[in-house]
C-alpha cells in the first residue's frame, strides 16, 4: 500500500465537498462486522463518518454496509452476486492481475454511473492492506490499484492516476468536486429540484 490511510482520508475531506444538510452516517460497525465476517478499512470508517452513503459530482458512488439482514437486500456493500461469480467474461483481470486474484474474494464498496464496480480484495486478514479492484465497463476487466479506498479516490479527484481508472473521464476537469448523501439527493428530486444544478 502506498500513502498511509489516515494522510489519504485528511486530504479527501480538503478536496472533496460535502454539499447536502446531511454529511456522514452513523454505522453499527460491529453489526457490519457479524453480516460480512470481517471488519472494514480506517479509511472507508472514517469516509462513511465523514460523508456516508452518496455520490461524487453523479458519477462515483460510495455504498455503506448493511447492519441488518433487511438491508442486506438494499444498495449495500456485497460480494458479487451468483450470476457474476459464474460469468467468465466477468472474470477478467488487467495482465498484470491475470491469475493472483478470485472473484469470490471481491467486496463492492462502490460503482459509477458509467456501471464500473469499485471494490476490495479481501483476501489479506487486515483490512487496512486491502487493495482497490475495479472493474471498467470501457475494458471489460479488472484492475489493481495498490491503495485503500480514500487514496483512490484522492487521487481520482485529484487527476493523478497514470492511466484514468473508470469509465467516464467527466471528473478529470472537475476542480470543486463535492459530494451529495442519497438522502439529500432523494429528498430535493422528490421535492421537483435537481439538486446539482447550482
Amino acid at each position: 500500500m502506498s500513502e498511509d490511510q489516515p494522510a489519504a482520508m485528511a486530504s479527501l475531506t480538503r478536496v472533496l465537498s460535502c454539499i447536502g444538510p446531511t454529511c456522514g452516517d452513523s454505522i453499527d460497525w460491529g453489526a457490519a462486522e457479524r453480516i460480512y465476517g470481517t471488519s472494514f478499512p480506517a479509511d472507508y470508517r472514517a469516509f462513511v463518518a465523514a460523508f456516508g452513503s452518496g455520490t461524487i459530482e453523479e458519477m462515483v458512488v460510495v455504498f455503506t454496509p448493511a447492519v441488518s439482514s433487511a438491508e442486506s437486500q438494499m444498495l449495500k456493500v456485497s460480494r458479487l452476486s451468483e450470476t457474476a461469480l459464474a460469468d467468465e467474461g466477468v472474470n477478467r483481470w488487467a495482465l498484470a492481475d491475470r491469475g493472483r486474484y478470485r472473484l469470490e474474494d471481491l467486496l463492492i464498496w462502490g460503482g459509477t454511473a458509467a456501471a464500473d464496480t469499485l471494490c476490495w480484495i479481501t483476501t489479506d486478514p487486515d483490512p487496512d492492506q486491502w487493495p482497490v479492484a475495479v472493474y471498467t465497463r470501457g475494458n471489460l476487466e479488472w484492475t489493481v490499484y495498490p491503495c485503500g479506498m480514500a487514496e483512490f479516490l484522492l487521487k481520482l479527484l485529484r487527476n493523478q492516476w497514470h492511466l484514468w481508472p473508470i469509465s467516464d473521464t467527466s471528473l478529470q476537469d472537475d476542480m470543486d468536486p463535492r459530494f451529495l448523501h442519497d438522502k439529500d439527493e432523494a429528498a430535493a428530486y422528490e421535492a421537483g429540484r435537481d439538486p446539482w444544478e447550482y
